[in-house]
């Protein structure tokens, strides 16, 4: 039977533009969250006082939380979705959780009789509304391809890593790289800067070149005008992925050269009260521990 309505749980900084994407593609979307529902509402969306209202109104559920806390929350209870679920439901999970955690949460819904399909977001809240946002999906290929009206909606960009449990570790290792190229960015604009260039023309002649990077692209701009809020990617989003990361590396007993560079700019920019800015704003950091003002015996910029 064709999709028509698809339920989220789940409509923050990530599921609004998720939902958006779905709306602008004629799915009849019904969401839950716990406040700030007007934007989703705004868009077209049905906004419902539980889980479990959504689930008794759509068979696909996307769940989009951004801690384990929070799925829980929504899981359980007598309007969550685990006293809701019956072999008709297919969800997709979308949140990035320790690996364990979704394992034996794709266990609990599986006694449910419903499907489950694992598809980590790779990219920003804008790359999702770009559709330059990629899905990385554990599960079945036959799964895959129940799930694909909704998941083509999202984005084309769609990767098959493996079983169920397998794309968050894709997924750390991608926040990893974004930790180490976001910190690179803004080396290279502070070197710019100080070179006497101006920060467009730092960003214009540096993102045709070889020395592009999605995340040059992206935080680009922001470290261009220093206007960091509203926040694609916040400080405190990407705190629990540069914990998981590093962990991962750990466990695994890689060796960390630029990863153990990066990470104590971004955990100091934490502690500096900067969690709600983007992470662009680490160049604010570099900035700071560069020489102020240094003589200068060459005009570097003509």
């Amino acid at each position: 039977m064709p999709i028509s309505t698809v339920g989220m749980v789940g409509i923050g900084q990530l599921g609004l533009p998720i939902a958006t994407k779905l709306l602008n593609a004629g799915f009849r979307v019904v969401g839950y969250r716990r406040t700030d529902r007007e934007a989703f509402v705004a868009l077209g969306g049905v906004a419902l006082n539980t889980p479990a209202e959504v689930a008794a109104q759509a068979d696909f559920i996307l769940t989009c939380l951004p801690s384990e806390a929070a799925q829980l929350e929504i899981m359980e209870g007598p309007a969550g979705l685990l006293a809701t679920l019956t072999s008709r439901h297919t969800l997709v999970e979308m949140g990035t959780y320790d690996r364990d955690f979704k394992i034996g949460l794709e266990k609990r819904i599986q006694q449910t009789g419903a499907q489950v399909l694992e598809s980590e977001v790779s990219g920003s809240p804008p790359m999702v509304a770009q559709s330059k946002a990629a899905l990385l999906l554990g599960g079945s290929e036959e799964l895959i391809q129940q799930c694909k009206t909704v998941l083509d909606a999202i984005t084309p960009i769609q990767i098959h890593i493996g079983e169920f449990g397998s794309a968050v570790t894709m997924k750390l290792i991608a926040n990893y790289l974004v930790t180490i190229h976001t910190l690179a960015a803004a080396e290279a604009m502070n070197l710019g800067i100080k070179a006497g260039y101006a920060p467009q023309k730092i960003f214009d002649v540096i993102s045709q070149g070889a020395g592009a990077s999605a995340m040059f692209s992206v935080r680009g701009p922001l470290m261009v005008s220093r206007h960091y809020t509203p926040a694609p990617g916040p400080f405190c989003t990407l705190e629990k992925y540069i914990h998981m990361s590093g962990d991962l590396a750990k466990n695994l007993g890689c060796a960390t050269p630029l990863f153990s560079a990066a990470q104590p700019y971004f955990l100091r920019a934490l502690k500096e009260g900067r969690g709600e800015q983007d992470i662009a704003a680490v160049l604010e950091l570099i900035d700071a521990d560069s020489k102020q003002n240094p003589v200068r015996t060459e005009n570097y910029a003509y």
